[in-house]
């Protein structure tokens, strides 16, 4: 009953086009309710809806395995395929979700990936797409965010031992986001690189008032995203770079609301 159901959500979001604003929250909800009566009815986890933290792992673990390789298929047309495999050395991939860009590594490249991934209902799916594209002997999943730094510290993530940092779509959801990219900056080495895909606070004004809307209730539905950040700035306030070569939303960009910047920032040797 509940996969014919996934199937039409899927529909959905293809019929509705790029409205991304209309289909993501009606699949957002679809997903949790579908959660609800899963947990209930055929789980018989009754204790699992009572926790919220629990609910919302389980809800956004669903959202994700039903939509996130459709998000990677559009993002073939912005570059990120390019981007992810300009990644090198030890990585540290945050929030990789069900494992959607692990395929878009260049296995030549890559000595080890850790995976800082706090939702455990999407770690089945991102080991088993790990090992679909050979790294499943360098990819470790790490079940917590960056701010974790005990848990951080259990899987030898340490300061100034990373060469590259992939985060794609993932910054706008972090709790504390000055204090993330902070984070991520201090695991960085000298000469590391930061590699980044994310949507931004749009520059035009009624973009930037739809926003605002939206922002009334767009977190709660879509687990903690926000849609008006200014990412851009908030990286380049991390620490010294050597280079920043990011690319900002264009004039033409400017009336979208879910407006996007790509590329690497070069850490100060």
């Amino acid at each position: 009953m509940v996969t014919p159901l996934i199937v039409i959500l899927v529909d959905l979001y293809g019929w509705l086009g790029s409205n991304l604003l209309v289909a993501v929250p009606l699949i957002v909800v679809s997903a949790s309710v579908l959660t609800f009566f899963d947990l209930l009815l055929l789980q018989r986890k009754p204790q699992e809806i009572l926790s919220v933290s629990k609910f919302l792992d389980h809800s956004f673990s669903r959202f994700w395995l039903m939509m996130g390789a459709k998000f990677a298929e559009e993002e073939t047309e912005n570059g990120v395929p390019a981007l992810v495999s300009h990644a090198s050395g030890t990585i540290i991939e945050l929030g990789p979700g069900s494992g959607c860009q692990v395929h878009r590594y260049d296995p030549k490249k890559v000595t080890k990936i850790y995976g800082l991934e706090p939702c455990k209902g999407l770690h089945a799916q991102l080991r088993e797409n790990a090992k679909k594209a050979g790294l499943s002997d360098v990819y470790t999943i790490v079940p917590c965010g960056v701010e974790d730094v005990e848990c951080l510290r259990k899987y030898g993530v340490d300061r100034e031992a990373f060469d590259t940092v992939l985060s794609i779509q993932v910054l706008c959801s972090v709790p504390n986001q000055k204090e993330t990219v902070a984070a991520l900056y201090r695991l960085l080495k000298p000469g590391g690189q930061m590699i980044v895909y994310e949507h931004v606070k749009s520059r035009d004004f009624f973009s930037s008032f739809l926003q605002t809307v939206y922002m009334l209730v767009w977190p709660y539905l879509l687990a903690n995203c926000h849609l008006d950040r200014d990412t851009a700035q908030t990286l380049r306030d991390a620490g010294k770079w050597a280079k920043v070569d990011l690319q900002l939303p264009t004039a033409e960009d400017a009336w979208q609301v879910v407006p996007r910047i790509k590329g690497r920032l070069i850490k100060a040797a």
